[in-house]
């Protein structure tokens, strides 16, 4: 009798949304559904949310791939993760229920924690270690801020009554009904407190950090068979066979594993990801984040950028050109100008991200005359999100005669083919535009694939990714963006010399 086809489950548990696909063996997508997830903020600054809501979405999708694709819980080969990271989650571990709501990781709260770090002798060696710049972003702060403010939790984590983790961590020990207490470098690497060449928790960060906590999650590799769930939620034990980081998981999605193979995702802000290879490569340049993309046989290091508004631009845009809050007709209107005619848009409206980090510095449109159009500075936006990105590509090296790839991209600013022109006009470099619109969760089920034995190499995935056209730079107007970028990033400089923060990133 033959066996059913296998079938293998990606989930993405983000920060607005839970979605989840059925993927066959051969790479084709069978369903995918969505469920939204809320935040709140008690505080100004806080960003919270349920955990309990998490996993109640994450069960929920699973079952309802199992009904749309009429399968059974047996037939599921394998689970794949991925998840927003740096958000922390603690919990009982005698009750399994969260005792306080998890900190997003948009939450600021922990800025004040580590501000005396910033000062010290430990800032170079957590960059060294782990990569990263001090940041509230990361779990190290959040856990810092509870130290400091939550007694009763602090007291909980040193006597080992309650766990903490992150997001990845919280759904497999739920999922397992508390069998599986573990994470995987891509997750680990985001805590502020795992050495990424060393691959270990280190414990000379903890105390950093002035961290006393009895439990750390294991940490196995990416593709681990990690344990399975509950026989209770789908009626058969389920294998969970991989889990990764959200944004690296679009990056393995898209296809994006070999040296200098990027991807640049367009949301609300925008996530540049360059896969730096399995070797240890040097440091990269100040602004930049160097991180764990994935662990197979050996870890896959990645650059990182990030842009803190690109499709909030035009939604911005959009509410003070034409009191409307579809950033569409942005694009539409600065396809209509097809110039910005020198007008400048710095979209520092809470401050800029890599590869400055100015927090201090604000917004400014410049470079206006009575000429000036709507049109003109609806494309001034455009602009201005394409000329983010080259920055980061700069600051990283991405263009030079040995860094020249064709870049993948996806997010909502794809679907307006003007804008993904513009941005290979201002890069001088192809874009390819994603085959799916999911990315993150495909990229769970192929790691899932991996961990289950349905692909054995990454060569395999390739085939199942596909490729979509290619988008080639115009030669005509790239003197004219050229001279326009080198204005923007004298603004730039200007605004950071009148108003930033001296020693910041890459001024």
């Amino acid at each position: 009798m033959d066996r059913p086809a296998p079938v293998i489950i990606g989930i993405d548990q983000g920060t607005t949304n839970t979605k989840a696909l059925a993927l066959a063996g051969d790479g084709t997508v069978l369903a995918e559904v969505s469920r939204p997830i809320a935040a709140s903020a008690a505080e100004p600054g806080w960003v919270e949310q349920d955990g309990e809501a998490m996993i109640a979405n994450v069960i929920a999708c699973i079952s309802e791939l199992l009904a749309a694709t009429a399968s059974d819980a047996q037939k599921i080969a394998g689970i794949g993760i991925a998840n927003q990271t740096e958000t922390l989650v603690v919990w009982s571990r005698i009750t399994g229920r969260p005792v306080m709501p998890a900190m997003v990781w948009q939450c600021r709260r922990g800025d004040a924690e580590i501000a005396p770090l910033r000062a010290s002798s430990s800032f170079s060696l957590i960059k060294a270690r782990t990569g990263l710049d001090l940041d509230p972003t990361f779990t190290a702060a959040k856990l810092k801020w509870i130290f400091h403010n939550r007694p009763d939790v602090a007291e909980g984590l040193r006597k080992g009554d309650l766990l903490f983790g992150t997001v990845d961590t919280w759904l497999m020990w739920k999922l397992s009904g508390g069998a599986i207490y573990a994470s995987e470098p891509s997750n680990a690497s985001r805590t502020m407190l795992y050495d990424i060449d060393r691959l270990r928790w280190d414990p000379e960060l903890f105390q950093l950090f002035s961290l006393d906590i009895a439990h750390r999650p294991l940490c196995m590799r990416s593709d681990a068979h990690f344990g399975v769930t509950e026989r209770s939620l789908f009626g058969a034990p389920v294998p969970i066979t991989g889990v990764m980081g959200d944004q690296q998981a679009a990056l393995f999605g898209l296809g994006c594993f070999s040296e200098f193979e990027l991807k640049v995702t367009y949301g609300t802000g925008a996530f540049v990801w360059v896969n730096a290879g399995v070797s240890q490569q040097p440091a990269p340049a100040p602004g930049i984040i160097r991180t764990i993309a994935w662990q197979l046989d050996r870890p896959c290091y990645a650059y990182e950028g990030f842009v803190m508004y690109a499709g909030k631009i035009l939604e911005w845009l959009a509410q003070k050109l034409a009191g409307a809050s579809d950033g569409a007709a942005i694009a539409s209107a600065a396809e209509r100008a097809g110039t910005s005619a020198g007008v400048l848009l710095v979209p520092a409206f809470q401050g800029l991200a890599s590869p400055w980090w100015q927090a201090d510095l604000r917004a400014a449109l410049m470079g206006m005359s009575e000429a000036t159009t709507a049109d003109n500075i609806a494309h001034a936006g455009l602009e201005a999100v394409c000329y983010q990105i080259r920055a980061i590509l700069d600051a990283i090296g991405i263009g030079s005669t040995q860094r020249s790839p064709m870049i993948k991209v996806d997010g909502g600013m794809t679907r307006s083919r003007y804008f993904i022109q513009l941005q290979a006009d201002v890069l001088q470099l192809p874009l390819s535009p994603a085959v799916s619109g999911s990315a993150t969760p495909l990229g769970a089920a192929l790691m899932a694939g991996l961990g289950a034995g349905i692909w054995n190499t990454l060569d395999d995935l390739r085939p199942v990714i596909g490729t979509t056209g290619k988008i080639h730079p115009g030669k005509a107007a790239a003197a004219t963006l050229d001279a326009s970028y080198g204005a923007w990033r004298g603004a730039i400089d200007m605004l950071i010399a009148q108003y930033g923060r001296a020693g910041t990133g890459a001024g």
